[in-house]
Order: C-alpha cells, then structure tokens, then sequence
C-alpha cells in the first residue's frame, strides 16, 4: 500500500545496502557515518589541492600516498611555488594565476569531496576566452 511504501522510503531504520559495495547493510539514518569510515567508498587524494587528482578506495590510500610520494611532492613544490609568487603579484597589484586553475578545468569522473569552492561570475565565458580568473576571497 502507498502508506507503507512511502514509509520505507524515508524510515530511517530501514536497511540499505552501502552504495560503496562493502556488502554491508546499513540502516538509512546510519549510512553518512557508515560511508565517512567504509573501507570501500572512493575518496580523493589527500593532496587534490596540490594537483592530484586521483579517486581511490579508501582501503587503498595509504599505498596510493606511498607509491606516489615522489610525485606528491613535486605537486606540493609547484603549488607552494605559485602561491608564492601569487601573494608577491598581489602585494604589487599585478594580475597572477593561482595555481589551482588546473583543477577548476578538470572534470573527474568521481570527486566526492572538491578541495576549493570558489565562486566565479562568467565562468563559461572566462574557460571559453582562456582567460585569468579571479576571486575575492570569501566564506560560505
């Protein structure tokens, strides 16, 4: 009947099995705190805002961080390098790049959790002219 069915779509008792494949059964009320901690739910690497735009396994980081901590490090250079220069260029009012843009132009299959929200008026334009975009900082 429409009463039950309408129940079990909102009962927050009602056990679901975890979307990340697992093979757990979770109850809906549960599952954010079931998927913050599942061994299987894709997450992204610890340094996406350094460029790295790998989405594993939550099981898999800690091999991901080892097998890739060269190239880690190399992406953390370069960041911490443009933010240098980024913060010199402002100080001096001259145009800069931040050195995240590259992220913005990328579109992962799988990003559960984006490392910046910035909020960019004429975005499709600004892409499409490839030309340097800037934000006022500021908090959401």
């Amino acid at each position: 009947d429409l009463i039950t069915t309408s129940h079990y779509t909102i009962c927050s008792s009602f056990p679901l099995p975890c979307p990340a494949g697992c093979r757990k059964t979770v109850k809906r009320g549960d599952m954010k705190h079931h998927l913050a901690t599942c061994e299987e739910e894709l997450v992204a690497c610890e340094y996406s805002q350094m460029g790295c735009d790998s989405v594993i396994k939550r099981k898999d980081l800690n091999k991901h961080l080892q097998d890739e901590k060269d190239g880690h490090l190399e992406k953390a250079l370069v960041t911490v390098s443009g933010l240098t220069m980024a913060l010199s260029r402002s100080f001096l009012g001259e145009p800069y790049e931040l050195p995240f843009r590259h992220w913005l132009c990328s579109k992962p299959s799988c990003y559960p959790h984006p490392p910046l929200i910035i909020r960019m008026d004429n975005f499709d334009i600004m892409k499409k002219q490839n030309k340097i975009w800037f934000s006022a900082s500021f908090y959401s």
